[in-house]
């Protein structure tokens, strides 16, 4: 089945394209012909106006609340095939599902226009005298290999009634195009809102053709992908960027009392195993005081076994295994030569658990190695995440009372943009502004009535 996704109106032929992995192959169609998108998607973006946004919500509950059963067909066809892709386990993708789609229920969809809009209903006309209007046509470029991670942006986007030109990411390329074919099945107007394709990173020509159809642009990807973006981004056009990030756990003295050695260590082996760590928000690593940092790091050994055994790791390819038993040899060096250092791992490369004192460079990151550095109190914490700031996102906060409080505001200002409890790192909801922006208000300009009799009538 097509990985890419084109509405009926699309009847000019495109140019064919295939996405391989190992001996897999999938195909999908490219247009050539970024005019007529352009003028096929104007039609469509009539038509989606006039949907109202509590229709729109309804329908992507519809299609979620499809999509949440595990034995759903298209989302079987889609699990095997990005595992296939991935490398992923199927149980790691199917947890990695529920917990994208698990944001896009209508309570939460709600939840996140009300906080950034006041009402849903100011995307349809005039409340009180202002109203919000989305863009046309937004072109997301979507990357990375986290399992559903393209809904979020494309479901933001046709809240605010816009189109959609999304590049699908090669290294997850199934999930969107699957996920419209069961939205046209809810609500047709919508998926005939979008097109989904993909083309290679060196293709400027593709790149500038769906630019030119663009009033907003989101961008995925690592510094140098985004910036190569950001720099063809025209001065009429929104741009939103989503570009590399790093992740953190810290762990207090009065936190870890509280909760037990045990209990905090299921928690961080459920960070660092959730997507096989590969997303922005799971943490690099875990910064605990030195009190309970030997004790919680066994018992993590414990945790990381049991998360494996319940959701198995994925395979990993030549490259990554080499870096993986590299770091693994660097950290236990440390812990032959150190009082304070030590490793707990399996024969295989299924997880890996590293204690030490010093937060080294971050080399290499992913595949389930749980770091515990051991830090005097929370405030050395902060300052050792300091040279990470510019890249700093989510941390995973172990702290209570006025601690919690003052620890919380300091991440906030040193950088971060999401703070959340131990065992949490990797579920944000549709509330939080990702990235540190309102990602749905940042789509759209407001226009107001003031200074006019019919004011009242509005």
């Amino acid at each position: 089945m097509s990985v890419s996704w084109m509405p009926k109106w699309v009847t000019a032929d495109g140019v064919p394209f295939t996405l391989r992995s190992g001996t897999h192959e999938w195909r999908g169609v490219r247009p050539t012909d970024w005019t007529a998108i352009g003028a096929g998607l104007e039609a469509a973006h009539s038509d989606l106006r006039r949907l109202p946004v509590r229709r729109i919500v309804d329908a992507v509950d519809a299609v979620v609340d499809l999509w949440a059963k595990r034995d759903f067909t298209a989302r079987r066809t889609a699990v095997r095939n990005a595992a296939l892709v991935t490398g992923m386990s199927e149980e790691t993708i199917d947890g990695a599902l529920d917990a994208e789609l698990g944001n896009l229920r209508a309570e939460s969809l709600l939840a996140a226009l009300t906080r950034e809009l006041g009402a849903p209903e100011a995307l349809d006309g005039f409340r009180s005298g202002t109203t919000a209007v989305g863009p046309r046509t937004v072109l997301a470029v979507f990357s990375g290999n986290v399992p559903g991670l393209p809904a979020r942006s494309l479901v933001r986007a046709l809240l605010v009634k816009a189109t959609v030109i999304a590049k699908i990411p090669a290294k997850e390329p199934h999930f969107t195009a699957a996920f419209l074919r069961t939205l046209h099945d809810v609500e047709p107007v919508l998926a005939d809102a979008v097109v989904a394709t993909y083309w290679d990173r060196d293709d400027e020509e593709t790149l500038e053709g769906a630019l030119g159809q663009a009033d907003a642009v989101i961008a995925y990807g690592g510094d140098q992908a985004c910036a190569a973006i950001r720099a063809r981004v025209r001065p009429h056009q929104l741009y939103e960027e989503h570009s590399h990030k790093l992740s953190f756990g810290i762990v207090s003295a009065e936190y870890a009392a509280r909760h037990g050695a045990a209990e905090v260590a299921r928690q961080i082996a459920s960070d660092c195993s959730d997507f096989d760590q590969h997303a922005c928000l799971s943490p690099q690593v875990y910064l605990v005081q030195e009190q309970h940092a030997r004790e919680i790091a066994r018992h993590l050994a414990v945790a990381m076994r049991r998360e494996a055994q319940d959701s198995p790791p994925g395979a990993i390819d030549a490259q990554d295994a080499t870096v993986l038993q590299h770091r693994r040899l660097v950290a236990e060096w440390r812990a032959a030569t150190s009082d304070t250092s030590e490793v707990w791992a399996p024969d295989g490369l299924e997880w890996t658990v590293v204690l030490d004192d010093t937060l080294m460079p971050l080399s290499g990151a992913g595949n389930r190695v749980a770091r515990i550095v051991s830090v005097p109190d929370v405030a050395a914490a902060v300052d050792a995440m300091r040279p990470y700031a510019k890249h700093l996102q989510n941390v995973g906060l172990g702290a209570v009372g006025e601690e919690f409080q003052r620890t919380a505001r300091e991440l906030a200002v040193l950088g971060a943009s999401r703070v959340s409890a131990p065992g949490a790192m990797t579920r944000p909801s549709m509330v939080w502004r990702h990235d540190g922006q309102p990602r749905i208000a940042g789509l759209v300009r407001w226009c107001d009535i003031e200074l006019h009799p019919e004011l009242e009538t509005s």
